[in-house]
């Protein structure tokens, strides 16, 4: 895996807690990622959620980003990599995303 794996929202996915618990196998982590996400994101995750191989990465995608995410969505039907690349870059979908996903997002 690359040691920069970003998603079209510009989250790094290298240093997501839930690509470096799947990365590592490690149910600790799953469950400490589980606790966090459930209060960030308002959503009741288990540890058994927390298993992610990048946004854009062929595989297994957490159920954040697999199934809650408004955003990945979008750029697939879009054909976009980046939502730089979009008409109607800074939407609504993104700025949700971007204010509960801060710690992840690349300079």
């Amino acid at each position: 895996m690359s040691d920069t794996l970003y998603a079209p929202c510009g989250i790094n996915c290298a240093v997501c807690d839930t690509y470096l618990a799947t990365i590592a196998n490690d149910d600790d982590m799953r469950q400490a990622v589980a606790d966090k996400w459930s209060e960030l994101f308002h959503h009741p995750f288990r540890k058994e959620d927390i298993n992610c191989v990048g946004c854009t990465n062929e595989g297994t995608h957490g159920i954040y980003c697999g199934n809650l995410c408004e955003i990945r969505p979008c750029a697939l039907v879009k054909g976009i990599a980046s939502c730089k690349e979009c008409p109607d870059y800074l939407c609504e979908k993104l700025r949700k995303n971007l204010e509960a996903s801060s710690q992840y997002i690349k300079d």
